[in-house]
């Protein structure tokens, strides 16, 4: 889908381009054959001069509309000075053989080649550029109602007029179309941004509580060894070995975004991890809504991690309250060192995280990020040896969807 948008932008691109130089090369064209109608009143020569005169301009005109259109892109190309230069002498050239040549309608045409001159630079111009363009040269040909056709004259401002603006509503085009193009890479470039965090922020919700479990049972495993439990040790052992092979299972959900965690089986683990540990755990409270009740599995497996990595808690309580239209979870524990701050973040008023240390913090970051997106906040307290961590999140009214 994205490579057929872009050569479709690429062939409207085309397509405005070369209307645009059919426009500011046509009326020029149209010169000779105006003078060799008349030819039996001024001669072949003259005719050869217009011949001329006419592809100086249109080469001009045509190389000046695709430098407008590289301006427009924002990758202008250098053009040639002596080129300009002839462009410029041959429309001076053209406005002096008008005034002196006796041929009928030529007044008209003169008006309509300049008027397709100045529509050369107008993809470049913004509509407000482009207005003082078409007064100012309106305002020039005004001296020419002395010596020409006033009725002609008229016609050949109109031509110049809707020569300038043709030109300028196909760059117009062509510049929302290039805008769209941009807003979409920049939302697809925010998808994968949003992907990427959300790859990075599962990663480390699930593979923080793995990787405790692993070292918690690792160490068991180590201590029943010096304890002469080999029995015992394997059976850890092999429980190391099974986490580690779910594991490969579990980035696979988690890159194709298949993961999904619930408030039974998180708090169940988190009982289980806990009491391989050594470590008491309490769950106490009122049922957790439905609505909830992911965003605080979550953070029950990212509160229950961080038991086991920065505490030496030997209790911990989970304790849920549904109050207020809010739902309320804590996670306390007993084993807080107020001097370590590590992966620790104290939160304001909105949930958001304020300064933590380097390289700390990460998971309760993450953590408030799913908890604000529901609409509520995260906060954590030091009360002593004790920790806690609250997430409340405001219960859905009846009937919203």
């Amino acid at each position: 889908m994205g490579d057929w948008s872009a050569v479709s932008a690429r062939r409207f691109e085309i397509y405005v381009r070369w209307s645009t130089y059919g426009a500011v090369s046509t009326p020029i064209v149209t010169l000779p054959a105006g003078v060799t109608s008349a030819d039996r009143l001024i001669g072949t020569p003259l005719t050869v001069f217009f011949v001329a005169v006419t592809l100086v301009l249109v080469t001009g005109n045509i190389l000046v509309s695709r430098w407008s259109f590289d301006v427009l892109g924002g990758r202008p190309r250098r053009l040639a000075v002596g080129g300009v230069i002839a462009w410029g002498l041959a429309l001076v050239a053209l406005v002096a053989a008008a005034l002196t040549t006796p041929v009928p309608a030529m007044g008209m045409t003169v008006a309509a080649a300049i008027g397709s001159v100045a529509a050369s630079f107008v993809p470049a111009l913004d509509a407000r550029r482009t207005l003082h363009l078409n007064v100012a040269i309106l305002v020039l040909a005004v001296p020419l109602a002395a010596v020409a056709d006033i009725p002609l004259l008229i016609v050949g401002a109109a031509v110049i007029s809707v020569i300038l603006w043709a030109c300028w509503s196909s760059a117009w085009m062509l510049r929302v179309l290039r805008e769209l193009q941009r807003a979409h890479e920049d939302r697809a470039a925010l998808a994968l941004a949003n992907e990427r965090l959300r790859i990075s922020r599962d990663l480390h919700d699930v593979f923080g509580r793995t990787l405790a479990t692993i070292a918690v049972k690792s160490e068991l495993a180590s201590e029943l060894i010096r304890r002469g439990s080999g029995e015992q040790a394997a059976d850890e052992i092999t429980g190391v070995r099974r986490l580690a092979e779910a594991a490969g299972s579990e980035v696979r959900r988690v890159v194709r975004g298949e993961l999904r965690a619930t408030w039974d089986g998180e708090v169940s683990g988190a009982r289980s991890l806990l009491d391989s540990a050594g470590i008491r755990c309490t769950v106490t409270g009122d049922p957790v809504p439905e609505e909830c009740a992911e965003a605080l599995a979550w953070v029950v497996r990212e509160g229950v991690t961080n038991v086991l990595r920065h505490s030496a808690a030997t209790q911990v309580t989970l304790a849920t309250a549904n109050e207020d239209g809010e739902v309320l979870l804590t996670i306390a524990n007993d084993g807080a060192d107020p001097a370590d701050p590590a992966d620790s973040v104290e939160t304001d008023a909105a949930g958001g995280p304020v300064e933590a240390s380097p390289g700390s913090g990460t998971g309760l970051r993450a953590m408030s990020e799913r908890i604000r997106a529901l609409g509520g906040h995260v906060t954590t307290r030091r009360d002593g040896d004790r920790f806690l961590l609250k997430a409340t999140i405001p219960l859905p009214e009846k009937g919203s969807v």
